[in-house]
């Protein structure tokens, strides 16, 4: 009797082993995953930290804007919330120029008549 409760709870033990393993493993992909991404995110910032360094020497040698005027422009930019923090302040979504109806989300079409949406550029 005691032999089969040893026997039990070893194999008990080996199970919940084996399921912990299991998940440690999970969540060492999970870590590789979330490591890969922010690698292509890094990669992804400097390469547009590049390009974006590139169009505003271009700007300047061409057509003569300063240091200073970016500085304000960005500035202005970063104030439209009335906080001065380095975040582009979010805008209110226009409503839909069919429904005049508020649109939801990031969908291509309005959800109460179909229209297609049209965002701006900068839209997010």
């Amino acid at each position: 009797m005691v032999s089969g409760l040893f026997i039990a709870g070893a194999a008990h033990q080996m199970a919940s082993n084996a399921q912990a393993q299991s998940t440690g493993e999970r969540a060492a992909r999970l870590a590789a995953d979330v490591r890969s991404q922010n690698e292509a995110i890094l990669q992804d910032v400097e390469r547009l930290y590049m390009i974006t360094e590139a169009l505003w020497t271009l700007l300047k040698e061409q057509h003569g804007y300063t240091d200073e005027e970016l500085i304000h422009r960005v500035e202005d930019i970063d104030l439209r919330d009335g906080k001065l923090d380095g975040k582009v302040a979010k805008q209110p979504t226009p409503p839909c120029a069919q429904c005049n109806r508020a649109i939801i989300g990031r969908h291509a079409v309005c959800l109460y008549c179909g229209a297609p949406v049209r965002r701006g550029p900068f839209d997010r």
